[in-house]
């Protein structure tokens, strides 16, 4: 069997092996990642020091208007219908959500759980007795 060979092998002066050829590559890449890295941090530097040098100069009628502009904007507020708010806030944040029942009532509430538990079948499945319980829990909220 024969070889195909192309081109120059003897190795000359201006041969490319793939040796050359990877450095080069690498050092091109080595240089555009420098230029990235230069040009990032140059734009960071200008962007930084933008806002800096430049600050904003009010006249003092500016200032006055700006400090009545405040205190017209305060004035208008509701301010008595915000305190009622939080009053209320703070009485129902103190209040017990839990509501104590006399006896008898529970007890009756209780009876007449057990009774409608007494109606289900004794081989009543889990959907059974999640509608039972949401019937349940309508009819008490209804009544």
């Amino acid at each position: 069997m024969g070889r195909f060979v192309v081109g120059n092998q003897g190795g000359g002066k201006w041969g490319c092996s793939y040796k050359r050829t990877t450095m080069f590559i690498c050092s091109i890449n080595v240089v555009v990642a420098f230029y990235v890295v230069y040009c990032l941090c140059s734009s960071l530097y200008i962007y930084s020091n933008r806002f800096t040098q430049q600050s904003i100069k009010y006249s003092p009628d500016q200032i006055q208007k700006m400090q009545e502009s405040i205190r017209i904007r305060k004035s208008a507020e509701p301010t008595q219908l915000i305190k009622a708010v939080e009053e209320i806030k703070k009485e129902f944040a103190g209040h017990d959500r839990q509501v104590n029942l006399p006896r008898h009532v529970k007890q009756m509430i209780t009876h007449e759980i057990l009774q409608r538990l007494r109606r289900l079948p004794a081989n009543a499945n889990v959907s059974a007795q999640r509608v039972f319980s949401s019937r349940l829990s309508m009819s008490n909220l209804v009544t």
